[in-house]
């Protein structure tokens, strides 16, 4: 299983994007709760960049591979807009009520804990997150 889709910010389509990744699980035969997983943390990463990521350029861009490494799912998603580390970000005190607790970090949260591992690493202007989901 290999996808690769890449889109400057200005023309990314979430909506798009996901459909795109349905048939790709359908293709391959993807479990839905993998399938479920991979449409998370996207959405949540890639929201992250488009609200939050500070835009260098006016060709800035989002690049997202998909790939099957010793039968584990292999995501990752790359940015280049200015440096920003998401596994940086507080998490959330789960123990607070909803009313209680910080805006933000829930999604995140909820990444790593469907991950077997979370990775980043900011390589030649790139912000680059890799997710390894079982």
């Amino acid at each position: 299983m290999d996808y690769h889709h890449k889109r400057t910010l200005a023309e990314f389509n979430l909506e798009l994007l996901n459909r795109e990744i349905e048939a790709l699980g359908e293709k391959n035969e993807l479990l839905s709760t993998k399938l479920f997983t991979i449409q998370l943390i996207i959405e949540e990463l890639v929201t992250n960049i488009l609200k939050y990521g500070k835009q260098t350029g006016a060709d800035n861009s989002i690049e997202i591979e998909i790939h099957t490494e010793k039968g584990k799912s292999v995501l990752i998603i790359s940015d280049d807009t200015d440096i920003f580390n998401p596994l940086t970000a507080k998490e959330p005190d789960t123990t607070l009520s909803a009313e209680e607790r910080d805006i933000g970090g829930l999604g995140l949260f909820l990444v790593r804990k469907k991950v077997q591992s979370l990775s980043y690493e900011n390589t030649n202007g790139l912000n680059i997150v890799r997710a390894v989901i079982l």
